[in-house]
């Protein structure tokens, strides 16, 4: 199911569902995060948490719409 998640994560980023660089919000916090290097050159380690971190909240995400979806159906 994890492998599913990923195509699916990856596929709404491409067809652009899941924009990370137009949410101003998440802009924000990143320029932030990019302050604490110099040259705005974020660590390839810090990056991969990001993005992991990212992946991790669409996973949740999805699982808790098909709990909502299943519990419709039921109730």
């Amino acid at each position: 199911m994890e492998e599913k998640l990923k195509e699916l994560y990856i596929q709404e980023i491409h067809q652009s569902r899941l924009d990370f660089d137009n949410n101003p919000e998440y802009q924000a916090y990143y320029t932030q995060a990019q302050q604490l290097w110099e040259g705005g050159d974020i660590p390839y380690s810090i990056y991969r948490l990001l993005d992991t971190s990212n992946f991790l909240s669409f996973a949740h995400g999805f699982r808790l719409g098909m709990e909502l979806s299943g519990w419709l159906r039921t109730g």
